[in-house]
C-alpha cells in the first residue's frame, strides 16, 4: 500500500514554486525601472492568507520561535535581486523598496525620495518660496524658489519637488548672508546618482542661489522644520514725523531682551488663523539716514513679524517701534541677514 503525502496547510504546498516566481518577478520589475539604484530593501505586504494560516498553526502548537513565511520570502527574493542585479541590501536608506504581494503573486517597487540638504540666498525681492497663483490662474510673482530648484527634478528624472525650509521670509524680503537652511525632496528619482554627482548649485542669476551640500535623510527634514533659530533682520522704516537721535536711543534701550506679543497680522488674516504668538527681541541697533528714514538691525527669535514690530499693526503687536516712539512708522524694506542655525 503506497504512502500518501498531505498538502501543507499553510501554503498548500505551493511555497517553493511561489518563491521562484516572486524572485523572478522582482528582478524583472527592478530592472524595468531603468533607474539608478544601488541599495534595496524587500518588504512583504501584510495580511496574506499564508501568514494567517501560519499564525493559526503557531497558536495551536504554542510555538515561541519559528521560521516565518514572511522572513523566507524576504530572504529568497532579496538574494535573487542582489545576485542578478548587483544591488546591496540596505535596511536604513535604500534607494528602492521591493514590495512583495504573496496573495497576488506579484511584486511592485517604490523609489525612495532623493533628499538633499542645502541653503538658499535670495538677492531679489518679490520672489516667493513656491509659485503664487491667483484665482484667475495667473502668477503674482514671475519667479519663485521652487522654479529655481526644479532643475534638480529634471536632472534626477523625478516626478515632484517638495521644499522643506527653516521658515520662510515674505516674498518682498531678501534672504542674504549664508542663506536659509532647506531640504529639497524629489519624489521618484530615476537618476539619483547623476543628480548627486553633477548638481552642486541651482541658480537664477542674479536673483536666487541655492547651494546643495549633501544627500540626507527624512530625519533632516524633521530637524529643519522643528528647529527654532535666532535670526537677524534689517528693516528700513519711514516715519510720518521727524525722528531724532533721542528716538534712536529710546528704541535701542526699549528693545533689549524684551518679549513682543503679536496677533496674526492683518495682512495675512485671510489665510492664517487669528492667534497670539510671543517672540523675544534680543537687541535692536538703529541708524538714522534722514529725519524720516530709519534703518534697524533686529536680532530676535525666528517667526517674529518684523514689519508689524515696526508699525504696530493698529495695536495687534506690542510693544512696537511706533508705540514706543509715539510716532507712526511703516516698513519700507526688509532683509533677513542671518539664520543662526547649523545643521
Amino acid at each position: 500500500m503506497g504512502a500518501t503525502t498531505a498538502k501543507c496547510y499553510i501554503c498548500d504546498s505551493t511555497l517553493d514554486g511561489l518563491l521562484e516566481h516572486l524572485a523572478g518577478r522582482a528582478v524583472e520589475v527592478v530592472r524595468s525601472l531603468g533607474a539608478e539604484v544601488g541599495r534595496f530593501l524587500v518588504s512583504v505586504k501584510v495580511g496574506s492568507q499564508m501568514e494567517k494560516r501560519e499564525s493559526e498553526v503557531v497558536g495551536l502548537l504554542g510555538l515561541d520561535t519559528w521560521e516565518s513565511v514572511r522572513r523566507e520570502v524576504k530572504r529568497y527574493v532579496g538574494k535573487a535581486v542582489a545576485k542578478a542585479l548587483g544591488l546591496a541590501p540596505d535596511f536604513r536608506s535604500p534607494d528602492v523598496y521591493v514590495v512583495v504581494d504573496i496573495d497576488g503573486g506579484d511584486v511592485f517597487v517604490k523609489l525612495t525620495p532623493l533628499i538633499v540638504a542645502g541653503r538658499y540666498v535670495k538677492v531679489g525681492r518679490y520672489i516667493s518660496q513656491v509659485p503664487w497663483v491667483r484665482r484667475d490662474g495667473t502668477r503674482r510673482y514671475k519667479l519663485s524658489l521652487y522654479d529655481v530648484c526644479f532643475k534638480l527634478v529634471e536632472v534626477s528624472r523625478g516626478s515632484k519637488l517638495v521644499i522643506h525650509a527653516a521658515g520662510r521670509e515674505d516674498a518682498d524680503a531678501r534672504m542674504l548672508g549664508s542663506g536659509r537652511p532647506l531640504a529639497l525632496e524629489v519624489k521618484e528619482p530615476r537618476a539619483r546618482g547623476t543628480a548627486l554627482s553633477t548638481v552642486r548649485e541651482l541658480a537664477e542669476p542674479p536673483w536666487v542661489y541655492v547651494r546643495l551640500e549633501r544627500a540626507t535623510s527624512r530625519s533632516f527634514i524633521r530637524l529643519v522644520k522643528s528647529s527654532s533659530s535666532t535670526k537677524v533682520y534689517r528693516v528700513v522704516a519711514l516715519s510720518r514725523e521727524r525722528l531724532s537721535d533721542e528716538d534712536v536711543a529710546k528704541l535701542e534701550s526699549s528693545f533689549r531682551d524684551v518679549v513682543v506679543v503679536q496677533r496674526t497680522p492683518t495682512r495675512v488674516l485671510r489665510r492664517k488663523k487669528d492667534v497670539v504668538r510671543r517672540r523675544r527681541v534680543y537687541k535692536v541697533s538703529a541708524t538714522l539716514h534722514s529725519p524720516y528714514l530709519l534703518e534697524a538691525l533686529v536680532r530676535s527669535d525666528g517667526g517674529l513679524y518684523v514689519k508689524e514690530l515696526v508699525s504696530g499693526d493698529r495695536g495687534r503687536t506690542a510693544p512696537s517701534f511706533s508705540e514706543v516712539l509715539g510716532k507712526q512708522l511703516e516698513p519700507v524694506f526688509l532683509d533677513v541677514l542671518r539664520v543662526e542655525l547649523e545643521l
